[in-house]
């Protein structure tokens, strides 16, 4: 067994994972505190406007490389007075900065970067990681402090241990089914069962113990957790209700003038 250590969550694994590598990429920015958390240890990449996010966190890259198209003069200078020289590519090219990325990288990786801004971004790279994977770089899990997508492939097994609240916990089949998919402490548990990519209704569970444990037989799946500040009203109340009720505690209901 191995594991995946994050600020929020622990995975571990049932096979021999080693995720030396975070890769950096130009979505929403990881918070600085969190950033240097995930890059402790590991060799760091950043893809373009991914090295502002690093010089935020005052986390220096070990490899830079894009287009830089939306990178800024601050960022360029930072790269330069650290005496870094990115690998540049041409605008107009046929591979996105973090499909480059992958043709360049090998082994277990960290993704970071990734989420907000553009939905098409994210939606290519969760995809873009399966063609990855096929190169022998590993994708092992997209993540910030507030998202989280572990990716499980057939055959393996995975136990979540939470070290924040999560208020949702999805089940996102990346191929067109994942068969024999079992998960334990959670509200709906699911038990051998057979999830499409075209009828998604594995979505917004919670977990209710740790560790969540996880098995899937067939397919790709990605086991999405949502935290903190992302969390909508009412997906907080039900986390706050579902703590209490784990604590035993009950709540008044509302006085009515």
């Amino acid at each position: 067994m191995s594991r995946l250590a994050l600020p929020q969550l622990e995975v571990v694994f049932d096979r021999d994972v080693d995720v030396r590598q975070v890769l950096v990429l130009g979505g929403r920015a990881p918070d600085v505190s969190w950033l240097r958390k995930a890059a402790s240890d590991r060799i760091v990449w950043a893809a373009d406007s991914g090295v502002e996010a690093c010089r935020a966190a005052n986390v220096r890259p070990d490899h830079v490389l894009g287009d830089f198209d939306s990178i800024g003069e601050g960022g360029r200078r930072w790269l330069e007075d650290l005496g870094i020289e990115p690998l540049l590519y041409p605008t107009d090219k046929d591979y996105t900065d973090f499909q480059l990325c992958l043709s360049r990288m090998n082994g277990d990786l960290l993704v970071t970067g990734c989420w907000g801004k553009r939905f098409d971004h994210a939606f290519g790279n969760i995809f873009s990681s399966l063609w990855g994977d096929e190169r022998g770089a590993r994708v092992r899990a997209f993540a910030d402090e507030s998202e989280i997508m572990v990716l499980a492939p057939g055959g393996s097994a995975l136990d979540l241990f939470f070290h924040s609240p999560a208020g949702a916990l999805s089940l996102l089949p990346l191929t067109a089914g994942c068969g024999g998919v079992s998960i334990e402490n959670v509200k709906w548990e699911l038990h051998d069962a057979k999830l499409r990519q075209a009828h998604p209704f594995a979505i917004s569970n919670l977990p209710i113990g740790d560790p969540v444990r996880l098995r899937i037989e067939e397919g790709v799946l990605g086991v999405y957790c949502l935290f903190g500040g992302l969390l909508d009203e009412n997906l907080q109340k039900q986390q706050r209700l579902h703590d209490d009720s784990r604590r035993g505690v009950r709540r008044s209901k509302p006085h009515r003038a």
